[in-house]
């Protein structure tokens, strides 16, 4: 559990106390929108790890595992190509800090990938077959929000100016990348599941803390207002995340309904 509650620890911190970085984090993240923004991921990150601790069927816990292995190498990759802004020389928590992200981030992407191969080899690989496929319209539209998130998140990834000029925030090259990460890890996880996997059962366990951390992203957004710019792009930016918010909500109310429906025998399974 050393991993919940390191990730739970700095999810919480970044998200209660966004503009005090400087004190303890990593690096200096001159905007607070920027490190609540990551506090929430970290959050719903640790109530993956939590749940997926307590489960022992590796096909319910898979969609975990790829999104660990996307966030923790892009994150690296990222962290390689922006060295200069961490605090690695300047001594006390903010150095341990930086070095302990540094060595999380290149520990975690080959034990995860080696986790994932192992498991698939052990029978996962034969563990995709659906007795109850999630609705077409639920694919969809997680699919979809996967896509459009992905496009957003490779943008930040590969410094579109335009795209970091209209951001509701300051965007610096280390937070763009790191935010660009956090928005591909979710988007493999909805396409994951509307292309691969197709089961809810197999994937609420990643769905759940996703919307757990769209959630705090709102609420991080209505707390320090003024420090986004209040024009067109916070607009776009808090209608997309109250779309994903109501989507992911939606989508969760309908599928668990199925799945209740069908262990009481109250309802017929519809043909998707």
């Amino acid at each position: 559990m050393l991993g919940v509650s390191l990730t739970a620890g700095t999810g919480i911190a970044l998200f209660a106390v966004p503009g005090r970085t400087a004190d303890y984090w990593a690096w200096t993240i001159k905007a607070a929108p920027t490190a609540a923004f990551f506090g929430a991921g970290y959050v719903g990150a640790a109530v993956a790890l939590a749940l997926a601790a307590r489960t022992r069927e590796w096909q319910r816990t898979r969609v975990i595992a790829v999104v660990a292995v996307t966030l923790t190498s892009v994150a690296l990759v990222e962290t390689l190509l922006h060295l200069e802004p961490f605090a690695f020389g300047k001594g006390g928590l903010r150095a341990a800090v930086a070095w302990i992200w540094l060595a999380v981030y290149v520990i975690l992407p080959p034990l995860a990938v080696a986790a994932f191969v192992i498991q698939e080899r052990a029978g996962g690989s034969r563990e995709y077959d659906t007795e109850l496929p999630a609705l077409r319209a639920t694919r969809l539209a997680l699919g979809g929000a996967g896509v459009l998130v992905g496009a957003v998140g490779i943008g930040l990834l590969a410094g579109w100016g335009w795209l970091v000029q209209q951001w509701p925030w300051p965007l610096p090259p280390l937070p763009a990348g790191v935010t660009g990460a956090w928005l591909c890890t979710y988007a493999v996880g909805f396409l994951w599941f509307a292309l691969r996997e197709r089961d809810w059962r197999r994937v609420r366990i990643g769905l759940v803390p996703a919307t757990i951390a769209v959630a705090l992203d709102l609420i991080a957004t209505a707390r320090l207002w003024e420090s986004l710019d209040g024009g067109a792009a916070t607009a776009v930016y808090v209608v997309a995340l109250s779309a994903l918010l109501v989507g992911l909500g939606a989508a969760a109310i309908v599928e668990e309904h199925r799945q209740r429906s069908r262990a009481t025998g109250t309802a017929p399974v519809l043909a998707d």
